[in-house]
């Protein structure tokens, strides 16, 4: 943590001539944390940011009179952000709605704006550390009203700001000013670093995904529940119509090997329409964000025995509630690689990370990558998986050897209902022919 307040804790030297910085205040005008210093030898100004986040890797330096950027990484991506947020600064009153559970005169402020979903996500996971390791500290978390529902239980305020959170990048001057009187209210006050990707054993998604609908009425009959993350602006093929050919050949092939599946649909958009011919499908798509509509999402979520999409944030709650993760991955995103896994708390030997946890690799537009390639993954992960993971582990658990046996008995009656599907099949194929040919020869 970084004390923020009443001094900073902070040193830095400046860009231009390596002077040690005077420090004089923290700004937090939106995702960004910044220090207000100055250079006492070259006399500029600058705002700096603070060892939170990104900054902790890549932190930029802008000049407070001509907004030029010191960026000696070329993040771009998060530099621009910053400058164009500096020179078109928002005037409107922004302020947060306070959820106030109890008071604490010390704080730790996590803040977990920014302009990208996974990024605000992945920042969040970092209250349960504070909970945990700072009892002493009230936690308050900066939040966009996307995620409030998000925050654990034990914290000491939500600070809900009400805006979309892809405007998160903005510079909001009366965020500024109202973090500011926050502070001084304070005895104590500390930053977060807000890691951008915490470990796994640091959080544990249960706390914060929690009263969900109850849908055990929905799936308690049906098995496996497979689940597709859809998204339409990064598409499983050249365009929405190939994704939506490869979407329905998936769910077809899926329901030849699993009979009595539910193949559940959630994410954002509907201009793909995917016909049930067999195996039931639920689909939950939506057009914008809706709070029990999320709800609903995250009950399938969890209740799912493997999910599948395209890499992206999109992937990080399915991956950490469900079962088994298949993702594919465009060419673009390969340097990005499990940076949208979250990990399950409870996956501790490495193996389960390979075994449940898969990845396919194809072009940018991912039409290298046919259905049945995901369908045989989906195979693997979901009948072969189980029996590794508990035979790897008979040699220090007193329970794998009948999980074993459990998972291999659960793997024969699954490939039986296959091959009772795939005959019966078959059979309707080769009567359908039979009827063909007859209608054809009693043409001629």
């Amino acid at each position: 943590m970084l004390r923020i307040y009443p001094e900073m804790e902070f040193s830095a030297k400046c860009p231009k001539d390596g002077a040690a910085l005077n420090i004089k205040n923290v700004v937090i005008p939106g995702m960004r944390c910044l220090a207000n210093v100055s250079c006492p030898t070259c006399a500029n100004n600058y705002y700096i940011d603070l060892p939170v986040g990104q900054g902790l890797w890549s932190p930029i330096v802008l000049n407070q009179a001509t907004a030029e950027i010191c960026d000696p990484l070329a993040m771009t991506w998060f530099s621009r952000p910053l400058q164009a947020g500096f020179t078109h600064r928002v005037t409107s009153e922004i302020v947060p709605i306070v959820h106030k559970f109890f008071d604490a005169e010390r704080i730790v402020i996590v803040n977990c704006l920014d302009f990208l979903y996974g990024h605000a996500l992945l920042k969040l996971l970092n209250v349960q550390r504070h909970l945990k390791n700072s009892p002493h500290l009230g936690c308050c978390v900066l939040v966009p009203t996307q995620l409030v529902h998000l925050v654990p239980d034990g914290v000491a305020e939500i600070w809900e700001f009400p805006i979309a959170i892809k405007e998160g990048w903005k510079w909001y001057v009366s965020l500024e000013g109202w973090i500011d009187k926050q502070l001084i209210q304070r005895q104590e006050c500390f930053l977060s670093p807000a890691y951008s990707h915490p470990s796994n054993q640091d959080y544990d998604l249960h706390y914060f995904v929690r009263n969900l609908p109850d849908i055990g009425d929905r799936v308690q009959t049906k098995q496996p529940i497979i689940l597709f993350s859809y998204r339409e602006e990064r598409l499983w093929g050249r365009n929405l119509a190939a994704q939506q050919r490869n979407i329905q050949k998936l769910y077809h092939q899926l329901s030849l090997l699993f009979p009595d599946m539910v193949f559940v649909l959630v994410g954002f958009g509907n201009k793909n329409r995917i016909s049930q011919t067999k195996a039931e499908i639920v689909d939950l798509r939506a057009d914008k964000f809706d709070l029990e509509r999320d709800r609903l999402w995250m009950a399938y979520m969890s209740a799912a025995d493997c999910v599948i999409g395209v890499h992206g944030s999109n992937m990080l709650l399915p991956s950490g509630l469900a079962k088994s993760t298949v993702e594919l991955v465009p060419r673009s995103r390969i340097a990005n690689t499990v940076q949208d896994f979250l990990f399950s708390h409870n996956k501790t030997d490495l193996r389960d990370a390979l075994l449940f946890y898969r990845l396919l690799y194809g072009n940018e537009s991912l039409s290298s990558i046919q259905p049945l390639e995901v369908t045989n993954m989906v195979e693997s992960v979901l009948l072969y998986s189980p029996i590794n993971s508990n035979w790897f582990k008979v040699d220090n658990s007193q329970t794998a050897l009948s999980s074993l046996h459990f998972a291999y008995q659960k793997f024969l009656e699954q490939k039986a209902k296959t091959s009772l599907q795939l005959s019966s099949s078959q059979a309707l194929l080769k009567q359908k022919i039979k009827q063909t040919i007859k209608i054809i020869t009693t043409a001629k």
